[in-house]
């Protein structure tokens, strides 16, 4: 009987593959922070990243792929497993909602690039729209499943679960912080007013 042919591994070509996608998504992020979606171009990426233009098709297949690959730093970045020890540590919903504005303040400052790219592109591209709509909803999700654990009569009288959610999505938004940053604002001052702003608006005046 004839053996089957077993498919043959090279570490070092998966080392140098592993290498080419990390310079290539190096690069991108370079170029996509000056010139933004609609001003960088892919055979720009391979140029900075030192490889054959059509090393990133074969990578990533176009330019939204690269820009997805972009998505994964983003939670790396905003440290998650700190807000979920943060969340868990809060003595009740005030020090929850701080936690929540400390973990946007650290993705707009180590990933807000990032975010904006994806943010501009969903306007013009249906993946990066999709990818975008999808982050917007694991958020949306996240910050449900808090204040639902909330003890009963922690929201403001005449508040639902569903209005409190949408202050927060407001408050924390990509839209309401680049905002307020082009206004001048610091991000730590930002974080300040939203954690104050969703403090007064959403829980139960305890005076």
């Amino acid at each position: 009987m004839g053996q089957e042919k077993r498919a043959y591994r090279s570490p070092r070509r998966e080392a140098q593959a592993r290498e080419t996608r990390e310079r290539l998504i190096a690069a991108a992020r370079r170029l996509f922070a000056d010139g933004g979606w609609n001003g960088t171009t892919l055979k720009a990426i391979a140029r900075e990243a030192e490889v054959a233009e059509p090393t990133v098709y074969a990578v990533f297949g176009n330019k939204a792929g690269l820009a997805m690959a972009l998505t994964d730093t983003v939670d790396d970045e905003a440290d998650v497993a700190t807000l979920v020890a943060e969340l868990d540590a809060a003595p009740g919903p005030a020090h929850q909602l701080e936690a929540m504005a400390r973990f946007e303040k650290r993705m707009y400052d180590g990933a807000g690039d990032i975010v904006r790219l994806l943010h501009e592109g969903a306007r013009t591209n249906h993946d990066l729209d999709v990818a975008y709509r999808e982050g917007l909803s694991r958020g949306d999700a996240g910050r449900r499943r808090v204040l639902s654990g909330w003890p009963t009569g922690a929201l403001r009288a005449g508040l639902t679960l569903d209005q409190a959610l949408d202050l927060c999505s407001l408050a924390l938004s990509f839209e309401v912080w680049d905002h307020l940053a082009h206004r001048g604002w610091s991000s730590d001052q930002i974080a300040a007013w939203a954690t104050a702003m969703l403090t007064r608006e959403i829980l139960r005046d305890q005076g």
